[in-house]
């Protein structure tokens, strides 16, 4: 159960195992979160000629995991103090930051389009409205 000062959430924060993998609701979300960012590029690219479906999907597979590693890189740098102490959980262990994740996701695009030739600033423009609604979806967890 957590308690947020005078909220009491009554909701474990572990969804389930599987054997001895533990996933909790935090993943879930992000998960979902980052599903809805990949579905909201994938239909909107309908409205505009100037990206394609390949496109989108090899930008996702550059976009999602420069995320995770900015959003790791940023809570490992935020938290320093803790992993000065415990190298070992630099790599693995929990923490991720919004942050991090936008900042990263946002880099490795920024150079997926300098490379592909594409405008960077077009992509991102057509992808804001997206990622608002994705961090709302990441932000529940």
């Amino acid at each position: 159960m957590n308690t947020l000062g005078w909220i009491t959430i009554g909701l474990d924060p572990i969804a389930f195992h599987i054997g001895p993998i533990t996933v909790g609701w935090y993943g879930i979300m992000v998960t979902l979160a980052v599903v809805t960012i990949v579905t909201w590029a994938l239909v909107n690219i309908r409205k505009d000629p100037r990206f394609t479906s390949d496109m989108m999907v090899n930008a996702a597979l550059v976009g999602i995991p420069s995320g995770v590693i900015g959003a790791r890189l940023l809570h490992v740098i935020d938290f320093w103090s803790y992993y000065m102490q415990n190298p070992g959980r630099i790599i693995g262990g929990d923490g991720l930051t919004i942050w991090g994740a936008v900042l990263g996701a946002a880099l490795g695009l920024w150079i997926y389009n300098f490379f592909s030739k594409h405008s960077f600033e077009h992509m991102a423009d057509m992808l804001a409205p997206g990622i608002i609604l994705a961090q709302a979806v990441g932000r529940v967890g």
